[in-house]
């Protein structure tokens, strides 16, 4: 699907969708790896609240039309519906496309055993619904609590990343964290050799996330471990955060690290696809501008809540006050 600019202007959004269309979205070296990728990927979870399959179409294709070349999903989102309408969606693209998604034994398996078969179950799973015989970046997803013993245990997490990678299935792998850094420290350091990771950059703070760049982000410089930022306005369970900031301010400060080559954003517009990607060119922060901005951690801080894991749910997708997650 091709947008024209006068079919967005009859749409209302031709003010963003001009402003987008002047753009070249950034690239960016994928950690230690000759590889480039863009620096703007479209989240697979927040896609799904579009509504329908065709809102779907739409927002994918306005994307790719725009240079995103980044599209993010996991086994578990929205029981697997949302990696279902991401595959449509990218149907008869997978040659303009890096495509990454998660496996989730340790938390909301269900059926499949916390295992490497059933890793791999979920796998052939992702494979099936993103009409794919191959991912480019197959992530462990939110590790938390004992995960980082547990993944390299014998038959586990890590085994089945290697035997993925062997038979073709998945490029590169990773994992990804919401609550705790010290276990990305743990999991780094006890000797996988990771190629990416998936963590909270988030100028508003939100989920902790200057723990995660004071303590995370040196070691992956260190390793060569590309960083994909997430959560920069809050995520989508925190609606209420997202009107104090914007794409532009997200982007600068996520992309004032080195280490992050792609910032993930999640939206169920078209009108916020190019809202991202023409603040995709916005220069990032020097390291005196970004730590200008402070974030008051206190049990006492008035979005404390909402600066941990957890967030108010909502139901419906995203409102109308908010725009990206």
């Amino acid at each position: 699907m091709k947008w024209s600019a006068g079919g967005l202007a009859m749409a209302g959004v031709s003010a963003n969708a001009k402003a987008a269309e002047q753009v070249v979205i950034p690239k960016r070296k994928f950690g230690r790896h000759d590889e480039e990728v863009s620096v703007l990927g479209l989240g697979g979870h927040t896609l799904w609240f579009s509504g329908s399959q065709k809102d779907a179409n739409e927002i994918v294709a306005r994307a790719l039309d725009l240079g995103v070349s980044f599209f993010d999903n996991a086994w578990d989102y929205h029981k697997g519906e949302a990696e279902v309408y991401m595959g449509n969606a990218l149907e008869g693209n997978r040659d303009k496309t890096f495509i990454m998604s998660k496996f989730c034994i340790f938390h909301g398996g269900e059926k499949y055993p916390e295992n490497k078969d059933g890793a791999m179950k979920m796998l052939e799973d992702s494979l099936r619904r993103l009409k794919t015989d191959h991912l480019d970046a197959w992530m462990l997803h939110h590790v938390k609590n004992d995960d980082g013993e547990r993944a390299y245990e014998k038959n586990g997490a890590i085994e089945a990343l290697e035997l993925a990678k062997q038979q073709g299935k998945v490029r590169y792998t990773g994992f990804t964290g919401h609550t705790d850094p010290d276990i990305h420290v743990q999991l780094i350091n006890d000797g996988y050799d990771w190629d990416c990771t998936l963590m909270p950059v988030s100028v508003l703070g939100a989920l902790n996330s200057r723990s995660f760049e004071k303590k995370v982000m040196p070691l992956c410089k260190e390793k060569g471990i590309a960083v994909f930022g997430m959560k920069g306005f809050g995520g989508s369970r925190r609606t209420e955060m997202h009107s104090k900031t914007n794409p532009a301010e997200l982007l600068s400060y996520s992309l004032s690290y080195p280490e992050v080559c792609t910032h993930l954003i999640g939206v169920d517009k078209v009108d916020y696809v190019n809202q991202a990607v023409a603040a995709s060119v916005t220069p990032a922060m020097t390291v005196e501008q970004r730590e200008q901005y402070v974030i008051d951690y206190s049990p006492k801080a008035a979005h404390y809540a909402d600066l941990k894991h957890g967030g108010v749910h909502y139901e419906g997708g995203l409102n109308n006050q908010t725009s990206i997650s």
